[in-house]
């Protein structure tokens, strides 16, 4: 009798503990889920503003150097000697005076494909052939309007509502990957590859903000 009165009690103490166990459960559940919920609730939204944005379909996004010539010095520039599109690159030489590499300062805009020359880099023997590679520049500036800062790798970009491209991968930051609030960034994506040329759109969590290309 005493014995099926100690497991009977064994049985009942065992049920309890369980009883508790998913009570606990539940319990600590409930406790995380409303933690989140009000860390949620703590963090605002991200707004921010796209001020401005341009893309041109025309513009010289990189040079082939055909030809390096010889006896060029260095300190000149590589310009368009047809249109008015503000293209403008440096270069530098080797031994020889023979153009090596150029550095596309301003893209410009064309319609056509210019011609280039080398303006101020001495008397050549030999002058260069080089050939411009037309390309598309999104220039835009946008500004973190919210209080919160704003990670690069979670700003996504969009052309023409499709293409979804990470920030990230596109533009490159002089300090830091955070976009802090009050800050104001300047996009200079050259040969974006992509269609889509009359609207950029940003969008970062639940924020998403567009603007019409011009």
């Amino acid at each position: 009798m005493g014995a099926s009165v100690g497991v009977g009690g064994l049985i009942i103490g065992i049920s309890m503990l369980v009883v508790f166990s998913m009570a606990h459960q539940a319990i600590s559940l409930q406790i995380e889920s409303g933690v989140d919920r009000i860390e949620g609730a703590d963090e605002p939204t991200p707004t921010f503003t796209i001020d401005d944005a341009v893309m041109f379909t025309g513009a010289i996004v990189n040079v082939t150097i055909v030809d390096g010539g010889s006896n060029y010095s260095s300190g000149g520039t590589i310009e368009a000697s047809s249109g008015n599109g503000g293209f403008s690159a440096t270069y530098t030489i080797n031994g020889t005076g023979a153009i090596t590499s150029v550095v596309v300062t301003s893209h410009g805009n064309y319609s056509s494909l210019p011609t280039l020359v080398v303006n101020g880099g001495g008397t050549p023997t030999s002058p260069a052939n080089l050939a411009a590679v037309q390309g598309n520049v999104l220039y835009a500036n946008m500004t973190n309007t919210g209080p919160t800062t704003i990670a690069h790798d979670d700003v996504w970009m969009f052309l023409d509502g499709q293409n979804a491209t990470r920030f990230s991968s596109v533009y490159n930051p002089p300090l830091t990957n955070l976009w802090f609030s009050g800050e104001t960034l300047f996009l200079n994506w050259f040969d974006t590859g992509l269609p889509g040329d009359e609207r950029m759109t940003l969008a970062v969590g639940p924020t998403t903000v567009g603007h019409g290309l011009w």
